[in-house]
């Protein structure tokens, strides 16, 4: 019975194979090993058209294999930021003046001598960015740890010569993004963007400089917190 039963599969297994069907096919229809489906229809030779088309068919598994994993690390990617996200929880002021000194601290130090650098603190406060989240994240910093009032700040908006014709679309544009009045941006700076365009700099809505006024004070203050961080580490 169990030779009469393999013998039957055997038949239905070199039929399938003849009508191009795959190993794999082939395997899971008769619910038999695939080595067993191999040594069976070892000698069953196939048209170029069925060649062909389980080559379309493997690369077509492939691609979709592959794109189910891709679905699957994008998931895996988006639990994971929402979980980083989740686990920031409430930022206490503390928490929040460290956070604005390491990011003054790396602005100023970028691309300056370290013997220039207490220079860098002399006329007061300034800090630039593209990145609006950033400028708000430094904002809220100058609120809540410098005390500083939006009476107190002014901006400067850097952009590439090309764009000067819309500059009240950039005005309008960090004026949203600030949520302050469009009359604090006032000063425009062009830039010579040498061999290069703008969206490879400051990006398409250029950069913004904050400024505090009559901030030197602040900005020594500022300084010597860097400072206690630096001998903290040291």
């Amino acid at each position: 019975m169990v030779q009469y039963l393999g013998g039957y599969k055997k038949g239905i297994a070199i039929d399938l194979r003849k009508k191009g069907f795959s190993y794999d096919d082939i395997k899971n229809e008769l619910n038999i090993p695939k080595s067993t489906v191999v040594y069976w229809v070892k000698n069953i030779k196939l048209e170029e058209s069925q060649i062909q088309k389980l080559k379309n068919k493997k690369l077509e598994v492939a691609r979709k294999n592959s794109e189910k994993r891709v679905v699957k690390l994008l998931k895996r990617i988006e639990e994971i930021r929402e979980a980083s996200m989740k686990s920031i929880g409430q930022i206490s002021k503390r928490e929040l003046w460290l956070m604005g000194i390491a990011l003054y601290w790396r602005q100023k130090s970028s691309g300056k001598k370290e013997g220039n650098f207490k220079n860098n603190f002399q006329n007061g406060v300034s800090f630039s960015s593209a990145d609006p989240s950033i400028i708000n994240l430094f904002l809220k910093w100058l609120e809540d740890v410098g005390g500083v009032t939006n009476e107190e700040l002014y901006f400067d908006i850097f952009m590439s010569k090309d764009k000067k014709r819309y500059r009240d679309k950039l005005v309008d544009y960090w004026s949203g993004m600030t949520g302050l009045s469009s009359g604090k941006f006032k000063h425009f700076y062009y830039l010579k963007m040498k061999g290069a365009k703008e969206s490879d700099t400051k990006g398409k809505f250029g950069f913004l400089r904050v400024r505090v006024r009559a901030s030197s004070m602040l900005a020594r203050q500022i300084n010597g917190w860097i400072e206690g961080i630096k001998k903290f580490y040291s």
